[in-house]
């Protein structure tokens, strides 16, 4: 063991712990979840001190020599692997439930870093001389500054992933728009019959749905790209070196190679409002919601096999029973509504989080980054099993659409002009009376000319808007 000491006093640190005491006072007083700060958060929190450590030499109030150990000790730590970041338990060991703002989080880094940095200049752990974690890994940035900064880098870049799935979504339902554009089958609303429509339409109309979601992400990827890295503590700049925000910025776009990176026109507000991370997570909300709806309608359209729609056929990921022999169930689809509520109480939480910031801050934020991070985590991920091991292996069951279609009374509403609503309505109770199709009482009836018969049989017509 090593002794380290701080405000409070000393304690006994692991003499080979790259974190030191404030570090270890947060994983002591924050044993709540066992989970641990998201890689992505790590590492923009890591680029962040990269380019601050830059900025502050170029602004001449770093020395040469600290500001290259600095960004040495990052660039070893961006090199290593999730596993012993993690599971070593050298480096950063702090709770995702932590102090307010981040605090605890920041000084985990900055403690990591001048560790590391002391040590390739021939130093002991916890000497922090001449590197010190305060004053030059922290040096002209807060907590307050800086957290925002990271969560807002963190969760842009994510979204990035998870907007590649959400194409790849769309691009499947597409296929399957092609593949399905000949079946034509009986539409439904209310659950109930209603005019037909082909197959390959309502796959279409979910691809034009996830394709307006991706808009919504592209929007609040924008608001997400302006920072307040350089406001300090309160957003007024204290201590901020002359230069330091137009370097840093600078340096941030290189690293997070986004030249689309601004800072905030109102250093201030960056920190008192969290809007942009809250409108990110409504992107996530709605496409949770939109997804929801796909993914119960899929399920719907495959009830059965024998006592249900199936007017698709959904590929087989595993036995669906444990009791009942060759039971196959939507199990993918399953997974996906699972996670899409999952992110639903996410946004929930992040709502609460996001209105309780009181005057130059909002000490929520370690909470809305996890929340943020994990929900995007979780639905890249699921998308991209729902697309691979569901969408692109849907099958149409053609003879089922088709025995649905025949038997549908609403064909009749396209003779509406011809014959009237009301003429049209007795036909129907009549067909429905009788256990008839529209076509049999038709033709009882020799109401209709054979131009206009074709009409009602032209079904294909029936579903291409004029």
């Amino acid at each position: 063991m090593r002794i380290e000491h701080d405000s409070l006093g000393p304690m006994e640190v692991p003499s080979n712990a790259y974190y030191g005491i404030q570090s270890l006072r947060a994983a002591q007083n924050f044993q709540i979840s066992g989970t641990k700060i998201h890689p992505m958060m790590i590492r923009s929190l890591l680029l962040l001190k990269k380019s601050a450590a830059i900025a502050n030499f170029k602004s001449h109030a770093l020395d040469k020599r600290i500001s290259q150990a600095i960004v040495k000790a990052i660039n070893s730590l961006l090199s290593l692997d999730e596993s012993t970041l993690y599971e070593s338990g050298r480096y950063f060991i702090v709770d995702t439930f932590q102090a307010g703002a981040g605090t605890s989080q920041n000084m985990n880094i900055n403690e990591v870093v001048a560790n590391i940095a002391n040590e390739s200049l021939g130093q002991s752990l916890g000497t922090y001389s001449p590197v010190h974690p305060n004053n030059h890994v922290n040096m002209s940035q807060s907590t307050n500054d800086v957290y925002p900064t990271s969560m807002r880098l963190a969760t842009l870049n994510l979204s990035i992933e998870l907007v590649v799935e959400l194409s790849n979504l769309s691009d499947a339902l597409k296929a399957k728009a092609l593949e399905f554009d000949s079946i034509i089958k009986a539409g439904r609303t209310h659950l109930q019959d209603a005019v037909p429509i082909r197959l390959g339409q309502e796959f279409e109309a979910y691809s034009f749905t996830i394709d307006q979601l991706i808009e919504q992400f592209i929007l609040a990827q924008q608001s997400l790209r302006i920072l307040g890295i350089g406001g300090s503590a309160v957003g007024t700049g204290l201590n901020v070196p002359k230069g330091f925000r137009q370097f840093i910025i600078l340096e941030l776009q290189e690293f997070f190679n986004d030249k689309k990176l601004s800072l905030s026109a109102n250093m201030i507000s960056a920190m008192q409002s969290q809007l942009p991370m809250m409108t990110y997570s409504n992107a996530l909300r709605s496409t949770c919601l939109e997804l929801t709806r796909i993914m119960n309608d899929l399920r719907l359209l495959s009830s059965g096999p024998h006592t249900g729609l199936a007017e698709i056929i959904l590929p087989a990921s595993q036995p669906g029973s444990s009791i009942m022999p060759g039971k196959i169930n939507p199990s993918i689809l399953e997974m996906g509504n699972q996670v899409f509520y999952k992110v639903l109480g996410n946004d929930h939480a992040m709502s609460f989080a996001n209105s309780a910031g009181q005057l130059e801050l909002n000490v929520m934020m370690p909470l809305m980054a996890h929340l943020n991070l994990e929900s995007t985590h979780l639905l890249k991920n699921a998308i991209r099993s729902i697309t691979q091991n569901c969408i692109l292996g849907i099958k149409a069951n053609v003879a089922q659409c088709e025995k649905f279609l025949s038997q549908t009374t609403q064909i009749i509403t396209v003779l509406n002009p011809l014959i009237g609503y009301e003429k049209a309505s007795e036909i129907i109770k009549e067909a429905l009376v009788k256990n008839k199709t529209i076509l049999e009482i038709l033709n009882e009836r020799n109401i209709l000319s054979e131009e206009q018969l074709k009409s009602v049989l032209n079904l294909r017509e029936q579903t291409i808007s004029q």
